[in-house]
């Protein structure tokens, strides 16, 4: 196990005030088989109020509103983890991750796709869950462009490989889809990476009784250097931060994260970037 500190904040600058401001932000990272968490600081501002609770995937979500007009809104989240890597979280299978959902569903061009991993899976001989994901991720790697600019948060899995570019959560939405097609549930998960300045998306397949991370925009196995924010069926289940209020305004977003490694009781920075 090791231990991490981070710092996840956010800042919604407004262009002109805005009121009635109601939100629901999965931005608190929750205990989980692969992570201990102790918060340090959990602030959200200008809020009335704020309640947690436990969504229906099982994330913790923050929710609250703030009336009076204001042009700013933002959250500052810190702490430490202590974080397992490379581990099935045991847990029951819900069949929801089995079938398709709005960025997963099985069009044409994620059909040909999966059937060109099912054949690279037959000629590597990948013939377990985790062998097939694998192969998967490895495929998926070598074929898709990781390009930001091209997609938006509405492109779904057949739209990023019409185009063959995208970002880490078009990667993660192809390879759950593949799965679920191959027969393998399958979930999509965001968080916090070391390496990255702002949430990483990832997969998570079902194996052997429970849950096992997979990074396909890295080809990596989820490793001990990340931490969990949320999961669901796609990104639609695990908006970091979600509301609705009254203005007519554009918004500029600015996000900072950090993620260092902790090591004999000093902070020590191992790959810890910030980013906006």
């Amino acid at each position: 196990m090791r231990k991490l500190k981070f710092e996840y904040s956010m800042e919604l600058k407004f262009s002109s005030p805005v009121s009635s401001h109601y939100f629901a932000l999965r931005c608190v990272p929750g205990d989980s088989l692969r992570q201990k968490v102790r918060l340090t600081e959990c602030r959200v501002s200008p809020a009335d109020y704020t309640s947690a609770l436990e969504d229906g995937f099982g994330n913790l979500k923050l929710s609250g509103c703030c009336q009076a007009p204001h042009d700013v809104f933002g959250y500052s989240v810190a702490g430490t983890a202590g974080t397992k890597g490379m581990i099935v979280q045991k847990c029951p299978l819900h069949p929801m991750y089995r079938y398709p959902s709005k960025y997963t569903r099985f069009e044409p061009e994620v059909v040909r796709f999966a059937e060109k991993i099912r054949e690279e899976c037959g000629r590597e001989s990948a013939g377990t869950v985790l062998e097939k994901a694998v192969c998967a991720m490895h495929y998926l790697h070598k074929y898709f462009e990781y390009v930001s600019g091209m997609t938006d948060i509405g492109t779904t899995a057949a739209g990023a490989l019409k185009l063959g570019k995208g970002v880490c959560q078009d990667y993660a939405h192809i390879m759950i889809a593949v799965m679920r097609y191959l027969g393998i549930p399958a979930r999509y998960v965001n968080g916090l990476m070391i390496g990255e300045g702002a949430t990483h998306a990832w997969v998570e397949v079902y194996t052997d009784g429970g849950w096992y991370g997979l990074d396909p925009t890295n080809d990596l196995h989820i490793d001990e250097y990340y931490i969990s924010l949320a999961h669901g069926r796609d990104y639609g289940d695990c908006i970091v931060d979600r509301g609705i209020f009254l203005g007519n305004t554009s918004q500029e977003q600015k996000i900072y994260v950090n993620v260092e490694e902790i090591k004999d009781g000093r902070d020590s920075c191992v790959n810890g970037t910030a980013g906006g």
